[in-house]
């Protein structure tokens, strides 16, 4: 278990990761307002890159924000933030006034969306607004029951995001593109979405419109609830993680009574035994979450993102470090997750094939260009574009 006594207030440091190896999302745990950073793996700029020239590569990018700004009853007291490694489950609870206020987040890979419960012990305790921010200014719509955004890239690339909420109590309203919640005594979130991107090269990485797919994953979900879809999600999530345990010793009550981030602090100064297997646990959590069959393979970031312009464009180094990411795939007991990276180098070969017959630099040690191989740049995109020498 990873706790805080704090809600988040940067991204990539602090917020808690969840995902399914296509969609991620990272959760801040806001009292007053809650917000999520939500990304899906296969949303980039750019293209084949034949020059080769790094700074039109493209890079990888944020989808966009889910906010929810809720009515609060005063100060929260005995606020706890905490990600369940085994559960992939992000919890958040308080008390505000004189109500016990109770958050649940994850993102199924059986069916493919973020599901949240917002739940609390007295009747008519939510009220607020939930908004879709995208991070390409693509304008939010009403879908029926759902807030939709659909857009699409200089380079082509269609993409789409749908967010549905089924209260419990109260009322819901529309009011431009967002979503009001009035004295809700619960209410469960989901939220889908996908791009036209196939890791096809003959179809220039392009597949299917992924609106059908949105609604049809948005509508299964809700027709089988928060709890089933917790269950179904847990049991998925545990036939991965639950195959390796690991025993380095016993801490003490003192190291296991404080918070991740002040247990990291001292555990520099002081030999933290069940501290060293939480984060071997941890590099196992974030691999199944951002590297699953039928998605993309973790990036520099993995799945996770908060920016259009994100360090060295979130790529995949070949130099070095996407290799890191898989290392522990196979001692950790983790093969299908391997796939993803196998599956992308298959797409990406006859790209690469093409440009390497074309590039002075990538030539045979006797001086002449390739008939037949490939070379791979320092860096790669999911199209076929390759950067740096």
């Amino acid at each position: 278990m990873l706790w805080y006594r704090t809600p988040a207030r940067r991204a990539m440091e602090q917020a808690l990761a969840l995902g399914n190896g296509r969609l991620g999302a990272l959760v801040f745990g806001g009292v007053d307002t809650e917000r999520l950073v939500v990304n899906e793996d296969s949303l980039w700029t750019g293209d084949d890159n034949p020059s080769g020239d790094y700074d039109k590569m493209g890079a990888y990018q944020r989808l966009g924000d889910l906010r929810i700004s809720l009515a609060t009853n005063g100060a929260p007291t005995g606020y706890r933030r905490e990600l369940d490694l085994r559960n992939a489950v992000v919890l958040v609870r308080y008390e505000s006034g004189g109500a016990n206020y109770r958050r649940e987040y994850f993102c199924s890979q059986p069916a493919g969306v973020l599901a949240a419960q917002f739940t609390a012990d007295k009747p008519g305790c939510y009220s607020g607004i939930i908004e879709l921010k995208d991070s390409h200014n693509a304008k939010t719509s009403k879908a029926g029951n759902q807030l939709a955004i659909s857009g699409q890239l200089a380079n082509g690339l269609k993409y789409e995001w749908q967010v549905s909420v089924v209260p419990e109590g109260g009322s819901v309203a529309w009011e431009d593109g967002s979503i009001r919640l009035n004295q809700c005594t619960s209410f469960v979130l989901l939220l889908a979405a996908g791009t036209d991107y196939a890791m096809d090269s003959a179809n220039h990485f392009r597949g299917a419109d992924p609106h059908s797919r949105i609604e049809d994953q948005l509508q299964a979900a809700a027709a089988k609830g928060f709890e089933k879809l917790k269950k179904e999600h847990q049991k998925d999530f545990g036939v991965l993680y639950d195959r390796v345990a690991l025993d380095l010793g016993s801490s003490t009550e003192a190291q296991r009574t404080l918070p991740t981030d002040a247990r990291k602090i001292e555990s520099f100064k002081k030999v933290d035994p069940e501290m060293e297997a939480l984060l071997f646990q941890y590099g196992r959590y974030l691999l199944i979450s951002c590297s699953r069959p039928g998605g993309l393979p973790a990036n520099l970031q993995g799945l996770w993102n908060d920016s259009h312009d994100p360090p060295w464009h979130s790529d995949y180094h070949a130099n070095i470090n996407v290799q890191m990411n898989y290392w522990p795939a196979e001692p950790a007991n983790l093969s299908e997750c391997h796939l993803p990276l196998f599956d992308l180098i298959t797409s990406q070969l006859p790209a690469w094939r093409a440009t390497t017959k074309q590039s002075d630099e990538l030539k045979t040690p006797g001086g002449t260009l390739t008939t037949r191989g490939f070379a791979v740049r320092t860096s790669h995109n999911t199209m076929g574009g390759m950067g740096w020498k």
